[in-house]
């Protein structure tokens, strides 16, 4: 009997690839980023989800063999397309389609192994390819980038998976319970979000970028022979299910103060993505032992139920944010939830593997993430403008995404180049949520521009607001804001020293409840402004604050001694960034000793807001 199901390992590979573009399609074109019904969208999600469950009674017509078969080409087909789409609409449709078929080559195949133990050792195989790839590739998908280039390891793994696909046969051997194929969506969760997401263990203080990923991709990697050999590992079932859960608890405790700066990812709990990697493979391979039903109806069943459960966990924990509700309890439920499939496997489990080979593939996972600086490409040398002021740049981000629906933040990158800013302030940055394909955004921008990179959560340890620059930092602190906005509000403030004076550079990105009808939000600002501006310091407070000049809020902050930098430019609307943006609410206020000049307001798409920037100077 094969230890590994090669079909199994390139398929989720391919499948991997079509999710992490499915998933942010939903929030920047069905979702809109916030302006479609939260209601609507997850309909949409749901509809594929759920029409994956019709395999099971197709197969009464057709044999499930060939369901899986057409499951699997038309999901080769569906990433080949969305290599070849350039965003909007036929991105959306191509992922969905894309999406469905996976989950209809996985229902048949659950229908027709006969011996769950090589499945799953090639599920587990297949995450593991798609973290070291994602890790290798820094976060930049193959279907995010343009040319010839990555075409060619596309077509090698997309052959590779039609080549297996094509020579598997239905299988006899001991049938697993049908909860082992219930399993399968809510470890893909668990793996998105935190146990094979490198682009978290980058963001995690005190890890180099390069290290942390090239850490998760080998254990990544190494958790294949935990999977193919359980027993070799931990002789009791229970230590990866307590190991498992254990890690859970650790990443929903996951957040400290760190360098001035309250609610980063502290380092350890790169340590828990470690541990929950290796439990969550060892648990799989335990379930895929435990004995059960040899009918195919149920193992189908439990399949979709799994990938039902998969979306529905999803939303749970992204649209705490919206709802004001906490989430951390997701991946800990999740993990119980897995956990709980192994407690009647079998002690006595064969000791064959893949042990040698997947300590060999770890090796090659870490040596691939080593030689990114050898090809990286982080664009043309540049230099900020040296003309006597101090030029600050603007832009929400719009968690790396433009309005086409396509990953833009090495063109964001490009287009603050081209403002040639000394100080950045970003909103909206999403440095390794699994909704927005897990990857570092702020990693890439800042190693792009070459400046250094102050981070502040806002909504959790991976999503918020970031400072960049090249001047010297002379401190750090952050404030959280009043309750306001679906992924919260901080102030990030930041000591600079600039043409031998200190200066103080507030970086926010308001989220006001009812629409700025409580200005509580506004008058934190503003006593924060007041304490930085003691002593005569300069103070500098920018960023997407959604309020309009005029307004209620903007009297408030004028009223704490602040002025409007962008005044000689208006009107200035940054939103929406094409064609005609008509809103004016990204916004760069100084105190009274600075005067601005030579603003800019670029208007390409990259994402929903334009970048901004003025030159500041000192009276």
């Amino acid at each position: 009997m094969a230890r590994i199901r090669l079909d199994v390992l390139f398929g989720v590979l391919v499948l991997a690839d079509v999710l992490r573009v499915f998933l942010p399609s939903l929030i920047t074109l069905v979702g809109s980023a916030g302006s479609t019904p939260a209601e609507v969208m997850g309909a949409y999600a749901l509809s594929w989800f759920v029409a994956a469950f019709l395999t099971v009674p197709l197969a009464r017509l057709v044999p499930a063999r060939r369901l899986a078969v057409a499951g699997g080409a038309a999901l080769i087909a569906a990433r080949i397309v969305l290599q070849a789409t350039d965003g909007g609409d036929p991105q959306l449709y191509a992922a969905s389609i894309g999406l469905l078929a996976g989950l209809v080559w996985l229902v048949a195949t659950a229908m027709t192994a006969g011996e769950a133990a090589p499945v799953m050792t090639g599920f587990v195989a297949g995450l593991a390819a798609a973290t070291a790839l994602q890790a290798a590739v820094e976060g930049i998908d193959l279907v995010w980038r343009s040319g010839v280039a990555p075409w060619v390891p596309l077509l090698v793994y997309l052959g590779l998976f039609a080549v297996t696909l094509a020579r598997t046969r239905e299988a006899d051997g001991e049938a697993a319970t049908p909860r082992v194929w219930l399993a399968a969506g809510p470890s893909v969760l668990l793996w998105g979000i935190y146990t094979g997401n490198p682009g978290h263990a980058q963001a995690s203080a005190g890890w180099s970028g390069g290290v942390a990923a090239a850490l998760i991709a080998a254990v990544a990697v190494l958790s294949v022979a935990v999977a193919a050999r359980p027993r070799f590992w931990t002789r009791r079932p229970l230590v990866p299910a307590a190991g498992l859960v254990l890690s859970a608890l650790g990443f929903a405790a996951g957040r400290a103060t760190v360098d001035g700066v309250d609610g980063v990812s502290p380092g350890w709990t790169v340590g828990a993505q470690v541990l929950g990697q290796v439990a969550l493979a060892g648990c799989l391979g335990w379930a895929a032992r435990v004995p059960g039903s040899d009918r195919p109806g149920r193992r189908g069943t439990a399949m979709a139920g799994g990938w039902l459960l998969f979306v529905v966990l999803m939303f749970a924990y992204y649209s705490a944010y919206d709802l004001g509700t906490p989430n951390r309890w997701v991946p800990v439920v999740t993990a119980l939830g897995v956990a709980a499939l192994i407690v009647r496997a079998p002690r006595a489990v064969e000791r064959r593997g893949v042990g040698v080979r997947a300590a060999a593939a770890a090796v090659a996972a870490v040596l691939a993430v080593a030689a990114v600086p050898l090809w990286r490409d982080t664009g043309p040398k540049w230099r900020p403008v040296d003309d006597g002021g101090l030029r600050l740049a603007a832009y929400n981000l719009r968690m790396g995404y433009g309005l086409d629906g396509t990953m833009t933040v090495t063109k964001q990158a490009d287009a603050l180049r081209r403002l040639r800013p000394h100080v950045v302030v970003l909103s909206e940055v999403d440095r390794a949520w699994m909704l927005n394909g897990g990857r570092d955004s702020l990693r890439l921008i800042s190693e792009r521009l070459g400046l250094r990179a102050i981070w502040a959560p806002a909504g959790d340890e991976v999503w918020g607001d970031a400072v960049l620059t090249d001047l010297p930092v002379t401190s750090v602190r952050n404030a959280p804001l009043v309750t306001g906005g679906p992924t919260g509000a901080e102030a990030l403030q930041v000591g600079l020293r600039w043409k031998g004076r200190d200066l103080t550079v507030i970086a926010t990105h308001t989220q006001p409840p009812d629409g700025w009808k409580d200005l509580g939000q506004a008058e934190q600002l503003a006593r924060i402004a007041r304490d930085a501006a003691r002593g005569g310091r300069q103070v500098v407070m920018a960023g997407d604050m959604n309020l309009e000049p005029g307004s209620a809020p903007w009297r408030v902050l004028l009223g704490a001694g602040l002025t409007d930098a962008l005044a000689t430019a208006r009107p200035f609307a940054t939103f929406p960034a094409v064609p005609r943006p008509d809103q004016q609410i990204d916004q760069v206020l100084v105190t009274p000793g600075l005067t601005g000049r030579d603003q800019a307001n670029e208007p390409v798409a990259y994402s929903d807001h334009r970048p901004i920037a003025v030159t500041l100077d000192a009276k």
